[in-house]
């Protein structure tokens, strides 16, 4: 069987590959996707992610966010408990560089109290996440931390979950452990997996 560390490098090196023109253009196209989405539109709060390297590009999807009045959470990580926790923001200009590289929020006011509280259906909380690969099956590649699977581990049931991708992402197949948690949806500027 493939080990997912060779699929890691080999969707990591046709990501970083496509030219970084094509990626903000169709970056474009996969946020207008999730924008007329009745996902997009149900939600009341959203979990997302500050794009890095040659992800799919998030900056214009958190401003339309902010611009809507939704909520718009960010996450903040514990690299040495491999955790992490999504905290408000209400001012992109206030993100902070973090582990890994990433801005994260600085804020106090975290959305897991929330989902903890019950205030809002599954339906009202979106969370939009990275991916280094995914397969027909939806199951997602991540960059091998874990982050985003002990997150829907704990969380998973609690919130609308989606994974944003380049079509060029696609994997044959994604070796698959019984800690991977897949996304309930995939999008990307071709297809939408369910």
């Amino acid at each position: 069987m493939i080990s997912k560390e060779k699929v890691r490098r080999r969707a990591l090196k046709t990501r970083d590959a496509l030219a970084e023109e094509w990626r903000l253009e169709t970056s474009r196209v996969i946020v207008e996707k999730l924008l007329d989405s009745e996902w997009y539109r149900q939600s009341e709060i959203l979990l997302s992610y500050c794009s890095i390297r040659s992800e799919v590009e998030t900056e214009e999807f958190h401003e339309k966010i902010l611009a809507d009045g939704k909520q718009l959470f960010l996450p903040r990580t514990n690299a040495g408990e491999k955790t992490m926790c999504f905290y408000k923001v209400e001012d992109l200009k206030k993100l902070k560089k973090g582990n890994f590289g990433v801005s994260e929020p600085r804020g106090s006011d975290a959305v897991e109290q929330v989902m903890e509280s019950g205030a809002y259906s599954k339906e009202k909380i979106l969370m939009v996440m990275p991916g280094v690969a995914f397969d027909e099956k939806g199951y997602r590649l991540g960059y091998g931390g874990g982050f985003y699977d002990r997150y829907l581990q704990r969380y998973g049931t609690l919130l609308t979950s989606v994974m944003i991708a380049f079509a060029e992402q696609e994997a044959w197949i994604i070796p698959v452990e019984t800690c991977d948690v897949k996304p309930e949806h995939i999008v990307t500027q071709k297809t939408m997996i369910m």
